[in-house]
């Protein structure tokens, strides 16, 4: 079951094991984005929360950080058509989206949102490296995971794409078993 696109601010000190008063001080002062509804209820978005929780250096709960949308970026038409149908076959309630360019991918993510984003490292004009630095440096985008994947991976190329903010870099031809255990989709969704 994907987690909650919002959680109400006692969800969120549950799930983070803080007190509802310490919750709903971070949320008057700024530091949680919420919405108060009609009712004078505040809903925090999971996304906003999950920024709020990196940047503060504390533990993402894994039933908020839980994949549910994934972006796949490659410039090779086949591989996304292939690996699309995989995915959503083997990891029931993931929806996948695809790019063919890291600028696709760009205006992609403001539409749809991805909770990850999956990204060949060699792309004509931005690569993958630079692509994702740029959305570990947007506060809009840094929630999102980003893992690589290459045909060729060398540990430069793993350094390069650690410090601009993936979790990782995979081989290709990509092992979709890997990728949904790099997700922690694999005991959850996977079937």
């Amino acid at each position: 079951m994907p987690p909650p696109e919002y959680v109400s601010s006692h969800q969120v000190a549950k799930l983070i094991n803080a007190s509802a008063s310490a919750v709903l001080n971070w949320i008057d002062d700024g530091l949680i984005p919420a919405y108060r509804t009609p009712g004078g209820h505040r809903r925090v978005e999971r996304g906003a929360l999950i920024r709020f929780l990196r940047d503060q250096g504390m533990p993402i709960p894994r039933q908020l950080a839980g994949v549910a949308r994934l972006l796949l970026v490659d410039d090779d038409v086949n591989f996304l058509r292939t690996t699309r149908r995989l995915l959503t076959k083997r990891a029931s309630g993931l929806t996948v989206e695809t790019a063919v360019s890291s600028m696709d991918a760009l205006l992609k993510i403001g539409i749809f949102r991805p909770d990850a984003v999956l990204v060949d490292a060699k792309m004509p004009g931005v690569d993958g490296v630079e692509l994702c630095r740029r959305l570990q440096s947007d506060t809009e985008t840094k929630h999102i995971t980003v893992i690589a994947m290459s045909g060729r991976v060398t540990t430069r190329l793993e350094n390069a794409f650690v410090a601009a903010g993936a979790v990782g870099v995979l081989p290709k031809p990509l092992d979709t078993a890997l990728l949904l255990d790099a997700l922690g989709l694999s005991s959850a969704t996977a079937s």
